[in-house]
Formats: C-alpha cells, structure tokens, sequence
C-alpha cells in the first residue's frame, strides 16, 4: 500500500514538474531548503509578507527585535513579546512552519491527502485541517474577485448538476447538493458555480442575472426555469439545445459541453463524504480558483497566505 502511494506521487510530482515547468512555480529542489531549514524558511516568509514583521512594539512603540520566532520590545521597562507566527497560518499549531509550508506546497500540486500525510509523516485529521484551511483561504479569495462571466458578443453555457447522487442507487444515502454554474466559451474560460437550495426558476434566474453580464449570448438545456433568461439579461440571446434528442442541435450548433466538462472535472476531485452542502462550496472555490490562477498559482498561493495574515 505504501509503496503504491509512493508511486502515485512522485507520479503525480513528476507530470506536475513538466506540466508547469514554464509557469514560474519554483519546482521541489528550488524550495527544499524552505522545507528543512526552519532559519531559511522563517527569512523566506517574513520576507514574502506572510509572516508578522512588526518593527514597533504596539505598546510603547520602541523598535523591536526578532529573537528566533519571537518579537520583543527593545525598553527593558516593557514585556511586550510577540510570536512571528501569531495571526498566520503557522499559528495554533505545533507543527515547524517548515512542515506547515511543505504541507501547502504539495496540496498546492495536487497530491492526494494520503500521500501527504506519508511524505510529511503527520496523521490523518492533520492533513484533513489544513487542507481544509487552504480551502477556506481560497474561497476567501475568490469571493473578494467575483466578477460577471460573459459580455457582448460571449458565449455563456449554462447548466446546473447535482452533486452526491448514487450512481445505480447503489451506496450509502448521500445528501447532495444542486450546484448552478456557467462558463464562457473563450480561451480562459472564466466559470461561476454556486451551491444552491433548490432549481426553480426563481432560485436560479437570480444567480444568472447576479453571475451574467448584459449582451452574453447564453446556452442551456430546456429547463423550463430557464425560460426568463431573456427578461433578466438586458440585451442577451437565449438559445437552446433539446438533450433529450441531441448533444448538440444540428441546425444551430448550440450544445453545453464545456460546462458538462467542466462539471466532471469538478467533480473527480471531489471525495464522495465531501458532496454535500456544508463542504462543497470549499472544493467548488477550489477549482475556479485554480483555473483563475493557472498562469501563476505559486503566485496566488502566497498571495492568498498573507491574505490571510491578521496582525
């Protein structure tokens, strides 16, 4: 078993070291110093920003100094103290920030939780948290850049998915959640998807009128709580394909492959336990947030980390 895990990452390492090797994200060997010397990683972090560098102490405002990981006042008279990690997520763990940052890096790669937790030796629940923590940064992330997908002259598919259904009635009973999103047919292919209660027409209708720009030209099934798209999108062009006749309508060539795609890839990343509507949401911001960052997601990912910085 563990010699499998073994080979899945470094398979997985490997493909994502030629898949990025023009993409400006440092490679294993440029960063391995980061993930063994606690001094190297310590200056590496306080130098990107994602770790507290306050040159005055808060109460009597004298310049501080750094003793290893801790801030402390230079007044003799005062006790102010600080750890470096406070506010970060390096803090409220007793894990070295060098384990901490080679945790967010191979998450960042894609390895599953499994093989990290065999590569960094930490259990289980341990992995689960910070994976979680990413997560939870992520999303934060995207939801402060949410901007409307489409515009003159774009095409917009969209579709909605349910997320957690049986496959053959076969498993154990899973909630679900129905998820609404749409992507446009360019080259970056921006997306939206949100977790929503339910698919009527007045549930969905609002999303798209909030997601959509004016002018998108917009293609979905025949859901009949579609067919407002027109009233709610000023100087939009609905049209329709029939699925229960054709993939693509051979007359007007419209179809929602790409978002069909794009829900399975979506979906194969996401644990079975996971697909329901308190968790997610988090893998949902995932992908959008990694497809927004393909051109330099080692970049997004520090950005997110002092994004996430609380002095």
């Amino acid at each position: 078993m563990r010699k499998k895990i073994y080979f899945h990452f470094f398979s997985t390492f490997f493909d994502f070291l030629l898949f990025n090797f023009f993409k400006m994200i440092p490679n294993f060997f440029e960063l391995n110093q980061f993930f063994t010397n606690e001094k190297a990683c310590i200056e590496f972090l306080i130098d990107k920003g994602l770790l507290v560098s306050q040159p005055r102490c808060f109460r009597c405002r004298k310049t501080t100094y750094r003793f290893v990981s801790l801030l402390k006042c230079k007044n003799r008279n005062c006790s102010w103290a600080k750890s470096i990690y406070n506010g970060s997520v390096f803090g409220n763990t007793r894990l070295s920030p060098t384990k901490v940052f080679f945790i967010g890096y191979l998450w960042l790669i894609g390895c599953p939780n499994s093989s990290i937790q065999v590569m960094t030796g930490c259990s289980s629940g341990t992995i689960t948290s910070f994976a979680k923590l990413f997560r939870e940064m992520v999303t934060n992330e995207i939801e402060e850049t949410q901007t409307q997908i489409g515009g003159e002259g774009i095409i917009v598919e969209i579709d909605e998915s349910k997320f957690g259904k049986r496959k053959y009635n076969r498993g154990h009973s899973v909630e679900g959640a129905w998820v609404i999103g749409g992507v446009e047919r360019t080259p970056e292919r921006r997306i939206f998807a949100e977790v929503v209660e339910k698919r009527d027409a007045e549930t969905l209708l609002e999303v798209i009128k909030r997601r959509v720009a004016p002018g998108s030209t917009i293609h979905t099934d025949m859901w009949k709580a579609y067919n407002n798209i027109p009233e709610i999108i000023s100087q939009s062009t609905h049209l329709t394909v029939n699925h229960s006749k054709n993939f693509k309508d051979p007359g007007t060539g419209v179809h929602t492959n790409t978002i069909e795609g794009t829900w399975n890839s979506i979906k194969i990343n996401i644990p079975g336990r996971a697909r329901h509507k308190k968790l997610i949401g988090g893998y949902i911001a995932e992908f959008i947030w990694r497809r927004q960052s393909k051109d330099d997601l080692w970049a997004a990912f520090l950005t997110c980390l002092s994004h996430s910085l609380v002095f």
